[in-house]
């Protein structure tokens, strides 16, 4: 027996001059309002996760991206449903950037530097999921080293999105 019903959302960490891109939530919006996320949404039925990806980061920022391959995933508890976000990594191909009335707010961010952000409950539980693989950390409560595990890992993945370009 299923006790939630699950939704899939799709993300992508886009990244340019080793910054990634986030995107703060308009204070109107019915979840996360006035938080830091990465652009993407909710796939739509008949569509596969990497076309509503696409087409989810074109309508919240106006840049059409290349997705080079899967970053993580994470759970989020919504009233009705279980959202599962699948996060990829994304590049961008061409477009000037231009938020959708559902954000108010962009950055471009140093990995290091997500910290300083009230950040969406997915995005930041899946951060902390990244340190919870970490057998090495005993101080679950200090968010800088809760982010070192998701650094580096993005990081590799950089080099290898780079080394294909």
């Amino acid at each position: 027996m299923i006790n939630h019903v699950y939704g899939l959302a799709v993300r992508a960490i886009i990244i340019d001059d080793e910054k990634i891109l986030i995107i703060k939530r308009s204070a109107n919006s019915k979840t996360n309002p006035n938080k830091w996320e990465l652009p993407g949404g909710k796939v739509e039925q008949n569509e596969t996760f990497d076309q509503a990806l696409i087409r989810e980061v074109f309508e919240e920022t106006n840049l059409k991206i290349n997705l080079n391959g899967v970053a993580g995933v994470s759970e989020q508890d919504l009233h009705l449903i279980r959202a599962v976000h699948i996060i990829m990594f994304g590049s961008i191909i061409e477009g000037e950037l231009k938020l959708s009335s559902e954000h108010n707010g962009y950055a471009w961010v140093n990995f290091d530097d997500l910290t300083d952000y009230p950040l969406a409950d997915w995005f930041e539980s899946f951060i902390n999921h990244e340190q919870s693989l970490n057998p090495n950390n005993n101080n679950k409560n200090d968010t800088t080293d809760k982010m070192k595990p998701l650094i580096k890992t993005l990081k590799k993945s950089i080099d290898n999105v780079q080394k294909k370009i």
